[in-house]
């Protein structure tokens, strides 16, 4: 049995999931082999159940073990490459971590308008569609959380939520890219607008986006 975790995702320039999961391993430095599972034409989900007893991806596959789901995925690979040999992806202070999870959770549950609005595949379109006021209504209220949580960060601390990037960034990620290629107004949020660039800027989440952009765009699925 090899020590090398696998790790199964969608297509990049459709599975806003698998990117989460793998923004994270990418970031914690952690070797991992990538197999990818291809969503189009998967309707009955038979690929995915193959190697996902959930049907979903991204799973993970580590000695032994099977992971679906980002954020199991988080927390398993914080649990078994632990810092200081692998980076941190959660805070170090109680009350940081804390909201750095509520954070995550609330992504990771929650702010289905977007989700739906402005779906992650659509966002590599030449043209979009108009997103609907629902969404850009939710976005601004995930917006008007993210400027709030930056706005507590200690002087001097990093770009990030919590200063270094870390699990929360990670669970965010593709919803910057909704935003950003929806061009939702973050005017009101400087914070948040500069904390975007940031992560799209982020050595572990630009290979992902690069990759996206070749792929043939998908309008459906």
């Amino acid at each position: 049995m090899s020590d090398t975790p696998v790790l199964y995702i969608g297509e990049k320039n459709i599975s806003s999931w698998s990117m989460r999961a793998w923004v994270a391993m990418t970031h914690k430095r952690i070797p991992f082999e990538e197999r990818g599972i291809a969503l189009k034409g998967d309707h009955d989900r038979s690929r995915r159940r193959r190697m996902s007893p959930t049907g979903k991806v991204p799973v993970l596959h580590h000695a032994g073990l099977v992971i679906p789901d980002s954020l199991a995925i988080i927390e398993y690979i914080e649990e078994t490459f632990p810092a200081p040999a692998q980076p941190a992806l959660w805070p170090a202070d109680r009350g940081e971590r804390a909201h750095a999870r509520w954070l995550a959770a609330a992504m990771h549950s929650g702010f289905m308008k977007i989700r739906e609005g402005m779906s992650f595949n659509t966002c590599f379109l030449a043209q979009r569609p108009a997103p609907p006021a629902a969404a850009l209504d939710e976005a601004a209220e995930m917006l008007g959380l993210l400027e709030a949580a930056l706005a507590k960060k200690k002087p001097g601390a990093g770009a990030f939520l919590f200063g270094e990037f870390g699990a929360a960034d990670a669970m965010y990620a593709p919803a910057i890219v909704r935003l950003t290629a929806y061009e939702v107004p973050t005017g009101a949020v400087p914070r948040a607008a500069a904390w975007m660039r940031a992560v799209l800027d982020h050595k572990a989440v630009r290979p992902w986006l690069d990759a996206a952009r070749a792929l043939p765009p998908a309008e459906t699925y």
